[in-house]
């Protein structure tokens, strides 16, 4: 049998499904480039934060060393005073009016606040300081320390035991350091 039909011609090109598939991956790409050049913007913010702590942990642990001697400069900061008139408050005065008066909170370009606590969902303490103070229990107690925020009334006349956290992007804790002041 001899048929004369031509044979069907097979495309070569892309079809018009094929185009549609092309467009939709390069939009997936585009994307989660996006994103990712989001989320990159986010985690630099995030870890300024931190410098910013791991700064204020590096003044404090070194000035710990020194500052109970009696000719130690920054008497704002000294220890073994009187437990009334040496406190955080001016200490903290002192380092943000001098060492530390360049920081800034990199959500909000601001000074950062130190707060007591972060809380997830308040976008309004993206990139605070938590400074806590640990305060050793009774021996025997089941908790070890308790931790309440540092406040500008606190005495420094004696070593302070304290830790250092910031508020990431969703204002979540995330530690820094413990350290001795």
């Amino acid at each position: 049998m001899n048929s004369s039909s031509t044979p069907t011609k097979v495309g070569t090109g892309p079809t018009f499904a094929d185009w549609i598939f092309i467009a939709v991956v390069l939009g997936a790409i585009a994307l989660v480039a996006y994103l990712g050049q989001i989320a990159f913007a986010n985690a630099q913010q995030t870890e300024t934060s931190k410098r910013n702590a791991e700064g204020l942990v590096t003044w404090l642990s070194t000035a710990s060393a020194d500052r109970f001697n009696p000719d130690y400069p920054v008497k704002a900061c000294a220890g073994g005073g009187d437990p009334k008139t040496s406190n955080w408050g001016a200490c903290l005065e002192h380092l943000l009016a001098n060492d530390f008066k360049s920081m800034q909170n990199p959500f909000n370009n601001k000074p950062p606040a130190f707060i007591e606590a972060c809380s997830p969902g308040d976008q309004s303490l993206r990139g605070e300081i938590v400074l806590l103070k640990n305060t050793p229990t009774p021996a025997g107690s089941a908790v070890a320390a308790v931790s309440s925020k540092l406040v500008a009334e606190d005495s420094i006349d004696q070593k302070l035991q304290l830790s250092i956290a910031i508020c990431d992007k969703g204002a979540y804790l995330v530690k820094v350091s413990d350290f001795e002041f």
